[in-house]
């Protein structure tokens, strides 16, 4: 999966119109101080999880594109101010002489969600439609699905939930193009990685449960854990009654994020424990909790040292290799290079493999690990935040380079007397 397109037809004070096309891979978001770059990765991440519920009492419309395997999706999500006439509530009890009351202090706001999926040939085109009252679907032009809401709180709802519900009542060669897309992004988290040690410190916090039903086993909290994780608890679990604290080390499995982690930093080794915190009959059908994930290193002398006294570098670097392990498709970094030593920068660029990342950077050594191998790709990699004063007040001002910008920038970097830091400090920008 990957986010291809994105264009703001109204976002907080980001000047309307603002269209970005991503690249493939590694994309760097440059700006000054207060121009919007940590905004634009949050934003991002809502995007790609397709959540937009913390976002239900402020008025936005915007539209992206994204491609998957077989298929490309695009989505237009709004919450606009209703432009027909307030509804007036009037209450009995009260007296005739005061006036009708109007609900809530400021505009209403109408929420509406439209996805298009445009199956390769010979798939179908496919158009859900959702909004307060009600829930739509078209199969290439032709009504599929239809139910009335009543007043439901759609932006409540990921996009991969509205589809799942119309792709229950489709033609079952429809539904069955949409099952493999459904079971992917329903795993998608890709939460912002921030500048400071909040990754770190969710680690600790995370809960994961498993629950059994039959022969059947449910996980819970999937999306917190490293995608190889569950079927290493699950097998565990099945040889036995659990340990109250369950042990993970280096070559469990081989090449994890602890393993890679203890090879970047020198350490002798290492240990991942996770605390079971719950259980009830599991075996006959019952649930298994686990948390209070930690750490424990030894060094190559012998000493051991817990995850709490490693440096702030260390602590950084672990929980972001911890994040890699989480989300094998994107990567949303705020200032990934803050507390790594350029060895261990250019290592976590190495680790993103194949995955789409949207980055921010000061630092211009991580600047330098971008490598165009053209103009066109150079632009699609390089988004720009700045400021703009329109009318008196000053709005965010968001954009790909434009294509001429490009060209100049990548025909000095090809003639190698600068680096692509330097040259886009040169052009103004970064």
């Amino acid at each position: 999966m990957k986010l291809e397109k994105l264009k703001i037809h109204r976002y907080r004070g980001v000047a309307p119109g603002a269209e970005f096309t991503f690249g493939p891979s590694i994309n760097l978001v440059l700006g000054d101080n207060g121009t919007g770059k940590t905004m634009l990765l949050e934003l991002i991440s809502r995007l790609l999880c397709a959540d937009f519920s913390e976002l239900s009492h402020e008025a936005f419309s915007l539209e992206y594109e994204l491609r998957f395997p077989g298929m490309k999706i695009h989505a237009h999500v709004r919450n606009e101010e209703h432009t027909g006439p307030l509804e007036v509530v009037i209450d009995p009890r009260e007296s005739a002489l005061v006036p009708p009351r109007t609900p809530g202090s400021g505009p209403k706001l109408e929420p509406s969600i439209e996805v298009t999926l445009q199956l390769d040939a010979p798939g179908p085109r496919l158009v859900v439609r959702a909004d307060e009252e009600s829930l739509s679907c078209e199969v290439d032009g032709q009504p599929g699905y239809s139910q009335n809401m009543h007043r439901w709180s759609v932006l409540d709802r990921t996009l991969w939930i509205l589809i799942f519900m119309t792709a229950q009542y489709l033609e079952p060669e429809v539904k069955e193009r949409l099952k493999e897309l459904l079971r992917r992004t329903f795993l998608l988290s890709p939460s912002l990685f921030d500048d400071s040690l909040g990754m770190f410190e969710k680690i600790g916090a995370i809960r994961y449960g498993m629950e059994m039903h039959g022969d059947e086993v449910f996980p819970l909290g999937l999306m917190a854990l490293p995608t190889w994780m569950p079927g290493r608890l699950r097998a565990r679990v099945e040889k036995g009654p659990p340990a109250d604290i369950l042990e993970f080390l280096p070559e469990d499995p081989e090449q994890n994020f602890l393993a890679k982690f203890i090879a970047l930093t020198g350490f002798a080794t290492g240990k991942f424990r996770v605390e079971l915190l719950e259980k009830r009959a599991y075996q006959n059908g019952g649930r298994l909790e686990f948390g209070r994930f930690g750490f424990h290193f030894t060094r190559s002398d012998g000493s051991e040292l817990s995850a709490e006294h490693l440096g702030h570098g260390q602590k950084r670097l672990l929980s972001f290799l911890y994040y890699l392990d989480v989300n094998e498709d994107f990567v949303i970094a705020d200032e990934l290079a803050n507390g790594l030593h350029p060895r261990l920068v250019e290592a976590c660029v190495r680790e993103l493999g194949t995955r789409q990342s949207f980055l921010t950077s000061q630092n211009p050594f991580l600047i330098d690990q971008l490598r165009p191998g053209s103009a066109e790709e150079l632009r699609a990699s390089l988004h720009l935040c700045g400021l703009e004063r329109v009318d008196g007040h000053e709005e965010l001002l968001w954009r790909n380079p434009t294509e001429e910008e490009s060209r100049k920038v990548f025909r000095e970097y090809q003639e190698g007397s600068d680096s692509l830091g330097t040259l886009l400090r040169a052009h103004d920008l970064w």
